[in-house]
């Protein structure tokens, strides 16, 4: 396998490049560092669809996007510092160490291919280094979380939140 952009991005993140390349050349995926190059924002499922759309329409920077099954979550890649500052939101949850298990950038949700655990990527890492706009993606965390108590509240006959 050459090297890739993406493979490029991760080994300099501190991934293993023959681990990397191994598991990649199995469909596999493998264990990239959180924290050096970018944190990570896990969101559960549907707030996380929910939001992705909300992003992508805002314009706002869009990073690769991961689909977690295992997890159940799906992992935005932000810039480092943003787990240190994120609020407490309820679906939501930063991480600044560890390491994401990525899988091949080609195994994605539109290719129907998916790797260890059933990860595959929503936005694959092609166009690296990229990261998801951290402030973008906490002001859609808010919106669609204000979007759905508003909702609830309007079934219940509560009306509107302060």
């Amino acid at each position: 396998m050459r090297p890739t952009p993406a493979a490029r991005w991760f080994i300099a993140a501190g991934a293993a490049g023959d681990e990397l390349y191994r598991a990649w050349n199995r469909g596999a995926a493998a264990a990239v560092p959180i924290g050096q190059l970018w944190d990570v924002v896990r969101v559960t499922p549907r707030l996380g669809h929910d939001v992705l759309g909300r992003v992508r329409s805002s314009g706002a920077e869009l990073g690769p996007v991961l689909e977690t099954p295992a997890r159940t979550a799906l992992e935005f890649i932000v810039p480092t510092g943003t787990a240190a500052s994120w609020p407490q939101m309820i679906g939501t949850r930063a991480a600044a160490q560890g390491h994401m298990r990525c899988p091949p950038p080609h195994v994605t949700v539109t290719s129907g291919l998916r790797s260890t655990g059933a990860r595959r990527w929503i936005v694959p890492p092609l166009h690296t280094p990229a990261t998801t706009d951290a402030d973008a993606l906490c002001e859609a965390v808010a919106a669609v979380l204000l979007t759905r108590a508003k909702a609830v509240l309007a079934l219940t006959g509560r009306g509107e939140p302060r």
